[in-house]
């Protein structure tokens, strides 16, 4: 585990970024105008309905429906290879609950097949503290963290 400091937290080395709300970290702020505020917009965009003639098509064809409904507090992924020097930015919401924090980021490097990995922790959250939860989950402290 290494501890990252301001001046290098855009550098390359990592394939996955993992970042809590904004309300709960200031890098976030930073990495969304770099994204050209694609987090923002998603969190204040609502999710697009189905029509109903796509919905009656899908019903007489029997096709598979497709519940495409983004959950209130869903993590959301972005990839951002033209942004950054990584591949993908995850912002996890709900960053008041530290552990349920960590486990949702231990999740999610789990589904993604565990790339090489930067957290951001969230304002006022430790390096230790995110050690001591993460080592419950995982044996592997090859990652970098960057404090807020």
């Amino acid at each position: 585990m290494n501890v990252l400091s301001s001046a290098s937290a855009f550098n390359p080395g990592s394939d996955l970024w993992i970042l809590p709300d904004f309300s709960c970290s200031r890098w976030t702020r930073r990495i969304d105008w770099h994204l050209n505020f694609q987090i923002i917009r998603a969190c204040r965009r609502p999710s697009p309905e189905p029509r109903e003639f796509i919905t009656l098509i899908q019903k007489e064809t029997e096709l598979e429906v497709f519940n495409l409904v983004q959950l209130p507090n869903a993590p959301l992924l972005i990839s951002s290879v033209s942004f950054f020097p990584n591949r993908w930015v995850v912002v996890i919401p709900n960053a008041d609950f530290f552990e349920a924090w960590v486990r949702q980021s231990s999740d999610i490097w789990e589904a993604l097949k565990h790339p090489t990995l930067r957290i951001f922790l969230p304002t006022g959250q430790s390096s230790s503290s995110f050690h001591n939860e993460w080592s419950n989950r995982h044996a592997t402290e090859d990652f970098t963290l960057v404090l807020d």
